[in-house]
């Protein structure tokens, strides 16, 4: 009985949830959905200040989130 798992591991990542606003505990949310990138910003916030090593995690995030929406793409899902 080998049957393909349903819930895998190795899926590429779409959602990452980062830091924001030095020691408030703000967060915010960039996520990949069908070829787009999304940012989502707390609640009441029109914009967010990042620190050195915040900005270290979004441009990674970001690069990340960047070639999974290029897969999207490449893949047929999203918009063109």
């Amino acid at each position: 009985m080998n049957q393909e798992r349903i819930i895998k591991l190795d899926e590429p990542k779409r959602d990452w949830v980062l830091r924001c606003e030095g020691t408030a505990n703000k967060v915010f949310e960039l996520g990949v959905s069908l070829g787009t990138v999304e940012v989502h910003l707390p609640l009441g916030v029109d914009c967010i200040r990042l620190e050195l090593q915040q900005i270290v995690d979004f441009r990674s995030a970001l690069d990340e989130a960047i070639e999974r929406a290029e897969a999207d793409l490449q893949a047929g899902c999203g918009p063109r």
